[in-house]
């Protein structure tokens, strides 16, 4: 029998529809520290590589042609594939088990194929190499994200997601800090481009692949659930109205941030005449909120609403977006740079712990993989329609604030529609009866 209302399971516990909200270990907080620490590790080798894509690789493929509307495609390469790749990850690691575990093996396998491809990038000499250099890697980037997304909700239980959410979060602004303040504004320049995917090449042997090798995964029993058909896939998203939200939010919110960092750097340096070494400087900025607020949210984020907190998220966003549309100077992308962070980590420390709990015990990987697909369709809207955007109006990349700023109003709309089931259950629970 399957549940037909995800709320009242949650609150009811019905044994036929178990989700994520319950924990799938019972871990030690020695085993809890542990995991957190492997999960940080493996984040930071995957966003040193993400910085990588949005603010280097768009410079390299503007050495090979200027039309923003070919970068954009080539840069929607990623999102693309996100379509596919997740969503099959995601389904195979709910149901294999290998000598390696379940997402542990797609982690070792993949990361060094990744890194591969990145140490190459410096030597590809023409348009076509690079091409297909970006679509190994990634494409397997996409394979190790597909991997990544369920492990939270497969080894921790759910009050301990918003920390370790928040310590992956710091320690992916640390990275992104580095990237832009020392890479971008001090590297770039004496040593090109050349340095980055090298560097790169090496987090995802050492941050990644070997970190990952330390998780000690256990196989979960399958409940009896109906043959998987392209039908039951689609069934098992959109027949709980809380799922359905969080599948259009991760759209919303993919166009509303990727339109963004897709092209913030091209904007930086061909609309609004600033010097590359400069917006990294400028740019980095969005990383101190994040290192001085990511950890303190993450304690504090079970004591309100988690829609209240995305909510006042993507409001800030709001207002990054309002300064970007008129700026013409350095300055201005600084006050950019920290109201994007603020905004950035609220969003990042509550939008996926907070989808977790909504999660079935045997499909987390399954329905990880649908918000991937659904994330990956924004990023490639995004990524793509604004490269095509920006192309028609003449290589304006002033557009992007403009685009971001719609979808921010929508995502922060769509917030304020989901509850926070557990939230009220301990709230009620602590009101005098």
């Amino acid at each position: 029998m399957r549940a037909t209302g995800l709320g009242r399971h949650l609150i009811f516990g019905a044994p036929h529809y178990q989700t994520a909200i319950t924990p799938l270990v019972n871990s030690p907080p020695s085993s809890t520290r542990a995991v957190i620490a492997v999960l940080t590790s493996i984040w930071s080798g995957l966003v040193l590589t993400e910085q990588l894509s949005n603010n280097i690789l768009p410079l390299t493929l503007r050495r090979f042609t200027e039309n923003a509307g070919i970068i954009g495609l080539i840069l929607a390469i990623n999102p693309a594939f996100g379509f596919i790749v997740q969503p099959v990850v995601g389904i195979l690691s709910d149901r294999i088990w290998t000598p390696l575990g379940r997402r542990r093996f797609f982690l070792v396998v993949c990361a060094p194929i990744v890194a591969g491809a990145l140490w190459l990038m410096p030597h590809a000499d023409s348009f076509w190499q690079v091409v297909v250099l970006v679509v190994v890697f990634q494409l397997f980037q996409d394979v190790l994200w597909g991997s990544e997304h369920p492990l939270m909700a497969d080894m921790l239980p759910p009050e301990k997601r918003p920390l370790a959410k928040a310590f992956t979060t710091s320690s992916g602004q640390l990275v992104t800090f580095l990237f832009l303040q020392v890479g971008m504004g001090f590297a770039l320049v004496r040593h090109g481009e050349g340095i980055f995917y090298v560097v790169a090449a090496a987090g995802h042997l050492g941050l990644v692949a070997l970190p990952a090798m330390f998780l000690k995964e256990k196989p979960v029993i399958p409940l009896e659930r109906p043959r998987l058909t392209l039908r039951r896939y689609v069934t098992d998203i959109t027949q709980e109205p809380i799922l359905r939200r969080f599948m259009l939010l991760a759209f919303t919110q993919a166009i509303c941030f990727s339109v963004i960092t897709g092209f913030v750097v091209l904007f930086a340096v061909q609309t609004a005449g600033i010097g590359r070494d400069e917006f990294g400087r400028a740019w980095s900025l969005q990383a101190v909120p994040v290192l001085f607020a990511a950890i303190p949210l993450g304690m504090l984020i079970e004591r309100v609403p988690k829609s209240w907190a995305l909510a006042a998220g993507y409001a800030t966003m709001l207002a990054a977006c309002l300064v970007g549309i008129s700026a013409h100077s350095v300055d201005a992308f600084y006050v950019i740079a920290l109201l994007f962070g603020i905004g950035w980590v609220l969003v990042e420390v509550t939008q996926k712990p907070f989808f977790s709990e909504y999660l079935p015990r045997d499909l987390v990987g399954q329905i990880s993989g649908a918000y991937n697909v659904c994330f990956a369709l924004g990023r490639t809207v995004a990524l793509a329609g604004g490269g095509l955007l920006i192309a028609a109006l003449g290589n304006n990349y002033r557009v992007i604030w403009v685009v971001a700023f719609v979808f921010g109003v929508v995502s922060a709309w769509l917030s304020t529609r989901i509850p926070d089931v557990r939230y009220l259950k301990q709230r009620n629970e602590r009101l005098p009866t």
